[in-house]
């Protein structure tokens, strides 16, 4: 605890359990995502690729960056400083540290996978040109992410002196960090959108019904909500570097790259997930059958009294001896033929006719 820093008002705070419990729902989101993808694409489909196993270790490094948050809050990371030990800082900031490169390299991949997936679809089309511009995106992310992940743990020397000033070595001009913690941010919130975007430019070329186009239009410009999230985000990281209170203060600037890095990955594996709507679809459609046909046996089930309804008798006025008479059946009886056959009787009042001929002496 250092003494240059004055007690924080009120109550002792800490936002690190909320801060994990977060985390911990989006990253088990993720997780079912990427899970119901590849179920899909290796048992459904059978079109595993190139960008299925790029999520996979986008899914793998925001697992184990995840995991780097629990002894980190256990630490007391979402804590006051002023509250914290030497021990304790070294600690909360140690796996903080070490959890950033592996979020930086799984918001590469998660976009990455989008941007294969995007080259999957455009094989469909005509657009030869257009396939450049995924190529363009990858190449981005991978100069922009490398140096920013490389530089989070290579700007001290030992790495040790990040999380403990005190230890021997040096540091680089922490500003670099800073500009590229921008860049990072800006570059990833540009990706989103381009990516999310893209796709109006050549799904109108696609052979698909018109609403299969609109819907996939749709899924793939969830991508906007992620380049929100990277605005955000950057915008809060730049605060950090004049607050003192490192450990309280980042909490929102983290949780929200954290959401990101998810949102991510859930975002690009929703366009692979048609089969399991349509499953869906396929199954409400099923019930609602099914809740139909049982309420015709009910109805059927009550109409057990079987009461004919006479509807009259005529003579013909030629032939006197010939009488017709007609009843209807009760719903739901099956009518038996003369030779034993049994004929169900469609829902509604059905007539049967009985012919009786009296034949006399003059017949």
């Amino acid at each position: 605890m250092s003494a240059t820093l004055q007690q924080p008002p009120g109550a002792r705070q800490n936002r690190g359990p909320a801060f994990l419990v977060v985390t911990l729902i989006f990253t088990i989101v993720a997780s079912i995502v990427v899970t119901l993808r590849v179920y899909i694409r290796v048992w459904v489909k059978r079109t595993f690729g190139w960008d299925d196993g790029v999520i996979i270790f986008s899914l793998l490094l925001a697992i184990v960056s995840t995991t780097f948050n629990i002894p980190e809050v256990i630490a007391g990371y979402g804590q006051h400083i002023y509250h914290l030990s030497s021990h304790q800082l070294r600690e909360a900031l140690k796996w903080n540290y070490l959890a950033t490169p592996l979020l930086v390299f799984s918001l590469a991949a998660s976009k990455i996978s989008i941007s294969l997936l995007l080259l999957r679809v455009l094989k469909r089309t005509q657009a030869n040109l257009k396939r450049y511009f995924p190529y363009a995106v990858i190449a981005i992310l991978i100069i922009i992410s490398v140096p920013s992940a490389g530089y989070c743990l290579g700007q001290c020397q030992p790495v040790s002196k990040l999380w403990n000033p005190t230890a021997p070595g040096h540091c680089l001009n922490p500003q670099i960090y800073v500009r590229l913690g921008y860049a990072n941010g800006a570059i990833n919130a540009f990706c989103d959108f381009a990516l999310a975007l893209f796709p109006i430019t050549f799904v109108k070329d696609l052979h698909l019904p018109f609403h299969k186009k609109i819907v996939l239009g749709v899924l793939m410009s969830c991508g906007v909500v992620c380049g929100s999230l990277a605005v955000a985000r950057t915008v809060l990281t730049g605060d950090l570097s004049v607050q003192s209170d490192i450990t309280y203060v980042s909490v929102s600037s983290s949780l929200l790259a954290i959401i990101e890095e998810n949102v991510s990955i859930i975002v690009a594996c929703v366009p692979t997930l048609g089969p399991l709507f349509a499953f869906f679809r396929d199954r409400i459609k099923t019930l609602k059958s099914r809740r139909h046909h049982t309420q015709l046996e009910e109805i059927a089930r009550s109409s057990k009294k079987e009461i004919p309804i006479s509807l009259g008798s005529i003579t013909d006025p030629v032939r006197p001896a010939v009488r017709y008479e007609s009843s209807a059946e009760p719903f739901g009886r099956p009518y038996q033929g003369r030779y034993g056959s049994q004929t169900g009787l469609v829902p509604g009042i059905q007539k049967t006719t009985r012919v009786d001929v009296l034949l006399g002496d003059n017949a």
